[in-house]
């Protein structure tokens, strides 16, 4: 069975130095510029060309999809919206070729001929009648 090899402990807080330690220098101390919070003017001023140019593009970009995104619902609502009233304009056709039909079918009974011929003084020709069966 491998066992583990055995790795020298280290300390790593104690820093290593080839040079003696000497106590540091005394500098007076100056003080540095604080920094303030900038205003937009100063912000902008920082921002590249670059930066600016890709910013705009990409507020027109979004501008332009919401646009699109918008002009695109319409569209579709009115196309909706003329499906529609297409269904209901074929919708009352059929039914009034239906009833055109229920017409026509009342209207070529035989009866209703024979009725109609003998008013207007038609009479009847049996001899030229066939009946196939």
């Amino acid at each position: 069975m491998a066992e583990l090899k055995k790795v020298e402990e280290f300390q790593y807080d104690i820093p290593i130095m080839d040079e003696p330690v000497t106590a540091p220098e005394q500098k007076p101390k100056v003080q540095k510029n604080v920094d303030l919070p900038q205003s937009p003017k100063r912000k902008l001023r920082n921002i590249s060309l670059l930066e600016k140019t890709i910013g705009f593009l990409l507020l027109v970009a979004i501008i332009g999809i919401a646009v699109l995104t918008i002009q695109v619902r319409t569209s579709i609502t009115q196309m909706t919206n003329e499906i529609t009233e297409t269904q209901a304009t074929i919708q009352e056709k059929e039914e009034s070729a239906l009833k055109l039909e229920q017409q026509k079918n009342e209207l070529s009974k035989a009866d209703r001929i024979k009725d109609v011929a003998k008013r207007k003084g038609l009479s009847d020709n049996l001899d030229s009648i066939r009946n196939v069966k």
